[in-house]
């Protein structure tokens, strides 16, 4: 069973998408997939799902799950940066995750690709 993580590393996702994204989860399960969802993804405090550091603390948490193969983000818009800082790219470097993301998330993608 492959084990995936669902981050949300930029903006928060509105609360009236948890349908939607339960239909995502779910079909991720159907196919065989064990779900591990990061604890900020949804807005909390206008359109942040928690500070910087906690999404980076949240991504930390995926990339050093040795049973995590895959890590989607399922955000956007323009907070991404906020998280660089505080990311541990040598431990990045040691995981078999690979992060999957777009738009703003190319930021985590590039800092990824040139650090480790």
């Amino acid at each position: 069973m492959k084990t995936v993580g669902i981050v949300a590393c930029s903006n928060g996702l509105k609360p009236e998408f948890k349908n939607q994204n339960e239909e995502l989860f779910n079909y991720l399960n159907s196919i065989g997939s064990k779900v591990v969802l990061s604890r900020c993804i949804y807005e909390k405090n206008g359109v942040f799902s928690g500070t910087g550091k906690e999404r980076a603390s949240e991504l930390m948490r995926m990339f050093k799950n040795p049973d995590i193969e895959e890590i989607y983000d399922i955000s956007g818009g323009d907070l991404a940066n906020q998280i660089l800082d505080e990311l541990d790219y040598t431990a990045i470097m040691n995981s078999r995750a690979i992060f999957w993301g777009y738009s703003d998330l190319t930021t985590i993608i590039n800092a990824i690709y040139s650090k480790t």
